[in-house]
């Protein structure tokens, strides 16, 4: 399984699960978002995971995340298109950070047997769950 398709299955998991809202709050930094504040999709294309949340309770209300795992030049890009934030996160060039976005991109690098480890220093017991059952 590829870094790009460990981090799809793992919010596809959570989707699952029913524990969207909780990671989007958590990784995203939302604080009054509810199932019915926003709508979530989820892309995965050749080289990328693409996030778009649409809400409507912040002023940046389209914002769309695009995980990059192609080599790029930058760790992060934040562009506005029209009404549209992008933040492009080249993975490949992340490091460990507090920013728990750049977290959960730097986690997909790690070897199978350093995620769960990485993962509890800012995700939740019960999104680590979700990651034991993929990474087996």
């Amino acid at each position: 399984m590829s870094k790009k398709e460990l981090l799809g299955l793992f919010i596809k998991g959570i989707q699952k699960r029913g524990l969207l809202t909780d990671f989007i709050k958590l990784i995203f930094n939302y604080k009054e978002l509810h199932d019915y504040n926003y709508i979530f999709r989820l892309s995965i294309t050749n080289d990328e995971v693409i996030i778009d949340i649409y809400d409507n309770i912040s002023d940046n209300r389209f914002n769309r995340y695009i995980f990059n795992y192609s080599k790029g030049k930058n760790h992060t890009t934040i562009i506005k298109e029209g009404n549209v934030f992008k933040t492009y996160i080249d993975v490949l060039n992340l490091s460990d950070s507090d920013n728990k976005l750049y977290k959960l991109g730097y986690m997909s690098l790690l070897d199978d047997n350093e995620i769960l480890d990485y993962a509890k220093s800012f995700l939740t017991d019960e999104f680590i769950d979700i990651l034991k059952n993929i990474i087996k």
